[in-house]
């Protein structure tokens, strides 16, 4: 499950980065008890009823679907995955020596699954839905398809068709995410969209199989910028890419938790809380994507929980 541009360890070749990996692993280990105590009581634990996930979102929601899987295998609890690493990934930008991976295991994968043994699963897909390499085979919006569904077979949602494994049954929880790739603006509209046309219907389903929507928060970028956010790329020189440590405000949380309301369009809100974790980005110029294992651990745990 392991992507190599993710692991601080792997990539350190100086001092600094020697700090990074050393700060991410403090981290982790200082919530371990509570990480823990999260993975043991729901990935090992025998269940009543199979809990099947479905996890669309954009990178960062699938670094929480790394740490699931990373840490429920660490525990032997895996009885089945599948993983469509692509046989072409492209380097990150700023990365040279350490650019091993192009392609297949810990470079990079769209679609994900992994079966506990306790039954539980969970099935990660991008917004778009793609499969394998060929972006053109997946679904245009995963979104979409769940709204044709919703205004054509009264209020349900499937998996789809491009999840890694085939789901064992009927979804039972949707966890989402918008990510970071879009402007405020269109991230405003997504979200709206979201509530009016997914979450709102479920949540007034009185079906007591809908799925729970579970919404996780988009965590904050720590660049050297005005608001920690990434600009335009022609804007971002070498002093801007560099990582600060704290930032007074995630814009992109606001607007979700603006927009989002646990109990109301959504069961539950997972946020980051990491204003102040800007030392635990990857660096070389990606202020978003957290060092693994790190602070997506502890977000998966709490996700687990929220199961």
């Amino acid at each position: 499950f392991e992507w190599y541009k993710y692991s601080c360890a792997f990539m350190q070749d100086n001092e600094f980065d020697e700090q990074v990996t050393a700060a991410s692993v403090q981290y982790y280990q200082q919530n371990l008890a509570e990480i823990q105590r999260a993975f043991e009581s729901v990935v090992i634990n025998p269940q009543q009823q199979p809990t099947r996930i479905f996890m669309a979102g954009d990178s960062l929601l699938r670094q929480v679907f790394i740490s699931v899987a990373c840490n429920a295998y660490s525990l032997n609890a895996v009885e089945q995955s599948e993983v469509q690493w692509r046989e072409e990934w492209p380097c990150p930008e700023k990365l040279t020596t350490k650019c091993v991976f192009t392609g297949g295991q810990h470079s990079g994968f769209d679609a994900a699954s992994v079966r506990f043994t306790n039954g539980m699963e969970i099935h990660f897909v991008p917004h778009r839905g793609f499969a394998y390499s060929d972006m053109s085979k997946g679904e245009p919006d995963v979104l979409e398809r769940m709204k044709w569904q919703i205004d054509n077979l009264g209020n349900k949602i499937g998996f789809g068709t491009k999840t890694a494994l085939r789901p064992s049954g009927p979804m039972t929880h949707l966890v989402y995410n918008v990510g970071a790739h879009f402007t405020l603006m269109e991230s405003r509209n997504m979200l709206n969209s979201f509530v009016s046309n997914i979450a709102m219907p479920l949540m007034g389903s009185k079906s007591e199989h809908r799925p729970k929507i579970v919404y996780v928060i988009t965590p904050t970028a720590h660049f050297n910028t005005p608001d920690g956010q990434y600009i335009r790329k022609d804007r971002m020189d070498d002093e801007r890419s560099k990582c600060v440590e704290r930032v007074s405000y995630n814009p992109r949380a606001e607007l979700e938790k603006r927009i989002l309301k646990a109990g109301v369009n959504v069961d539950v809100l997972l946020d980051y809380d990491d204003l102040e974790l800007g030392a635990l980005h990857v660096q070389r110029g990606d202020c978003m994507h957290y060092c693994m294992p790190g602070a997506a651990d502890l977000v998966a745990a709490r996700l687990l929980e929220s199961f």
